[in-house]
């Protein structure tokens, strides 16, 4: 249903803010705006980057995210991160998904 917010319409973070262009852009100047949420804007847009860059830079880029974002005293410390989503991966996975589902629970 149009505007109307009938059944049907997605109204989960990852579609309104993440796959959606035009709330994707209005949630992040959000996040830059806010004093206490601009390490979250950066730590997305960092995981973003991470996405993009080439597997042999990953392990190195990984490794920079969690000392910038999920380390105490880090330059950007995201204190509002679970011990879950800090911790250091088994493997090499990516943090991306982790990171992800935090930030849907900060809505």
């Amino acid at each position: 249903a149009a505007g109307g917010g009938g059944a049907g319409e997605d109204t989960s973070f990852r579609w309104q803010c993440v796959e959606q262009p035009i709330g994707k852009l209005l949630f992040q100047r959000f996040l830059e705006g806010a004093p206490g949420l601009a390490a979250a804007g950066a730590l997305w847009a960092e995981l973003e980057a991470y996405e993009r860059c080439e597997e042999a830079e990953r392990s190195g880029a990984a490794a920079a995210l969690r000392k910038r974002f999920f380390t105490p005293g880090g330059a950007e410390h995201c204190s509002f991160l679970s011990a879950a989503a800090t911790a250091t991966p088994t493997g090499e996975a990516p943090p991306t998904a982790a990171a992800m589902t935090v930030m849907a629970a900060m809505t």
